[in-house]
Order: C-alpha cells, then structure tokens, then sequence
C-alpha cells in the first residue's frame, strides 16, 4: 500500500505511537543488517558510484520556466561532465555534451542565458539550438568533411511536469517508469506551475551520502532541531514508506493544524471544485508534513505554495555540494513576509544539521567504526544503500563494502 489516505496514514500514525508507548520494534519489519562503514569514505566505492550510479539514473537539473523561449540554456557539471541544456525553436528541451565535436573545447561557458546558436569560441565551429553542425569555417581545408555526423553528442532529458531531469544512458528505462509510485503519491501537486524563487547552494566536508541520509530519517529531529523543526512536528509519529527503486515517502504527524509555509501543503486551484479543494491529499497535508526522496540525490519536502528540493552532489569522497531550490506554486499568494520567514526557518535547521554533520568524514575515515546500525526510524537510508547496490551491480562491489540484501516491505508489495 502507499502513503495515498487519511486513513492509511493515520492508522500507521497510531501504530507508531503504540511502539513508542511499548518501547519495542515493530513486529512486522525486519531487521536492518549493520552497514559497512567503508562505503562512505572508500575511494574504490566512489570511483563505482561514478562509474555506474551517476551515469545511469535520472537526475533533476532544473525547473522548465528556467528554459523560457527558444535559445534560453543552463550548463551543468554532472559526474565531471560538462552538459548543456537548451530550449529549441521548436520548444523542445534538449540535453547535450557540452563538448565541441572539433577539438573537444568546451561550448557555450556561461552558467546560462539566451543564444541564437551554439559557437565555439575556439575555432568558430558553430552549432544550431538543436545540437545539428551548421557552420564550420574554410570547411574545404578538410577531406570528407559531413557536418550531418558532427553534431553535439546528445544526453537524454525528459519531464516530469516542470521537473527537468536528465540521463547519460541511452538504455536507460524512461522517467516515468523510473519514478515508479512517485507520481501517484503527487498526483495534488501542481507540478507544471512551478517556477523558482531562490537558489542557493553550500559545501559540506562529508561523503554526499552522509548528507543524503539526513534528509531520509527524522531519528535526529528531537535532538538536533530542538528549536526548530521539534517545534513544528512530531518526530515520533511518522508513517514512512519504502518505494521500489531506492525512493522514498513521509508523512510526519504536525503538532497542530498546519496551514501554510514549510508546515503545510495544501494544494488547490481557482479550478477546483468544493470537493477537489477537500481531496484526500490536501487532507493529509493539513495534519502531516510530506517529504520523498527521489532517487539517487533529491529530497521534496513538500509544503504550501513554498518549498525547498534540495540536491547533494559529490565533489569528492569527502566532500560534497548540497544545492537548495525553492520553488513556489503559480496559484500560490504574494506573501513576502511568509515566504522570507519560510526562508528563515529553512537556513536554521540546515544549519543545525550541517553543525551536526561536520567532521563526520574525518571520524569514519579514521578506523574508529567499522559498521553501522540503523533502527526502523532509518529504514530509507537502507533502502537507499540497497539500491545503489543494484545499480551499481552486486557483483561489481568488492568484499565488504556492499549492504547485505534484505526483502523489504515496498509499496504494493
């Protein structure tokens, strides 16, 4: 089952509390094997997330008002690669290798603007928006030369409704298929209405995994966000919700009646009826706190008309760069001081879990544990372990630095 009604949801609240007050594991749950430590500083284990993981999921880049008329490009450095994506005259959002196919110059240097082409500054060897050789000059000082077998190498990008992702395997399953129960679980989200209103991004001395697993479990809420987000949710009480391909959802119970910013996630539409305004998910929202991990790197935690996706990109074994987007919802009102206080709000407890995340690289570099236990409350960080694994391919991994395989308990399982 998925996390899709008040019901479902408040039934695995109530079971939750009923642990807690019991003090025991929950019977239906299996136990976690210890992680080894390793993967999270071995260079050896990197090089394979390189190799395999980075270069063969889908991974979100931006948000499709970002790429608004034809010409309109962001550039990106994924897994070291320099990439290019480019609206066409045709409207079409294309991804390329941003990679002259003369003498591998770097193309378009900008973090982004508008172009009427794509021009090598190197030797002029000039580009159309959709990646297609248009000009090459004194093209007769070359033998054979076919322009129509020259052109931008291209990377695969798809949507999910402003969502922009991309993907440098070619085999790789479409997007859709990829996200598997993610788009049911949005289905109230205005997912083609969302447009930016702030990027941010900071370094952390840590593996991005160390960063990614904080986003995945609400273990360390009570302690590390006493004054923070402790206030606004019960930690305790949360339905979680493991999904096929390394995703993952949350519920967590408010301490109150949420309404709006970071606490709520009430969507709706001046389309809307009476009942859509009332719909079972905006239901959930205003009692819970969602947020989902989306494979391999993205958390949602979504919220009303504001809200942040934040991004961990590795930089190195040690050392990582998380990116925070904050989007808002067209339908959503012009509050300005609800929206810097949601800001606000937001830069606190990150701060207080980059606070408690410093240094971690260098403890468990160091030989001073060799293995990790999780408890129920971390079983996304498991599942997520647990698909990279996959991906990466078991037999690929050497002796002692992969999770040991455990059945777990997915939606519609």
């Amino acid at each position: 089952m998925t996390l899709e009604s008040p019901e479902r949801i408040q039934s695995m609240w109530e079971a939750a509390s009923t642990q807690m007050r019991e003090r025991r594991h929950p019977d239906d749950f299996p136990a976690l094997p210890d992680m080894p430590a390793a993967r999270y500083t071995s260079e050896v284990f990197y090089e394979l997330e390189k190799k395999h993981l980075w270069s063969k999921t889908w991974l979100l880049v931006g948000l499709a008002h970002e790429f608004e008329g034809a010409g309109s490009y962001r550039t990106y450095t994924l897994n070291d690669a320099p990439v290019v994506v480019m609206r066409g005259r045709d409207d079409e959002l294309r991804a390329f290798h941003n990679v002259c196919q003369h003498r591998g110059s770097l193309l378009m240097k900008d973090e982004g603007g508008t172009a009427r082409n794509m021009r090598c500054l190197y030797h002029c060897w000039t580009y159309d928006l959709d990646g297609k050789l248009l000009f090459v000059p004194d093209e007769h000082y070359f033998s054979g030369l076919d322009k129509a077998d020259r052109g931008l190498k291209p990377i695969r990008c798809e949507q999910f409704g402003s969502l922009v992702f991309v993907n440098f395997d070619d085999e790789a399953e479409p997007l859709m298929e990829y996200l598997t129960d993610i788009p049911t679980l949005w289905a109230d989200i205005p997912l083609n209405d969302l447009r930016l209103f702030e990027r941010f991004s900071f370094e952390v001395d840590c593996n991005w995994k160390c960063v990614q697993d904080n986003f995945a479990e609400n273990y360390h809420a009570k302690y590390v966000h006493e004054h923070t987000i402790d206030k606004v949710i019960d930690s305790k009480t949360s339905a979680l919700q493991m999904i096929r391909g390394g995703h993952n959802a949350i519920v967590i119970k408010s301490r109150g009646t949420l309404t709006s910013g970071m606490g709520a996630a009430f969507f709706k539409s001046d389309s809307d009826t009476a009942e859509e305004q009332a719909s079972k998910l905006a239901e959930i929202s205003r009692s819970g706190q969602r947020s989902y991990n989306v494979f391999p790197n993205a958390t949602f935690p979504i919220a009303e008309y504001l809200f942040p996706i934040v991004m961990v990109w590795p930089i190195e074994p040690g050392r990582c760069r998380v990116e925070v987007s904050f989007v808002k919802t067209g339908s959503g009102p012009d509050n300005e001081k609800l929206d810097q206080d949601t800001l606000t709000f937001f830069r606190s407890f990150i701060g207080e879990d980059l606070d408690a995340l410093s240094g971690m690289h260098k403890a468990l570099a160091h030989g001073g544990i060799d293995s990790i236990p999780l408890c129920w409350s971390e079983q996304f960080i498991y599942n997520h372990e647990q698909h990279i694994d996959t991906v990466i391919g078991r037999e690929n991994i050497p002796d002692g630095l992969a999770v040991v395989e455990v059945d777990l308990p997915y939606a519609n399982s």
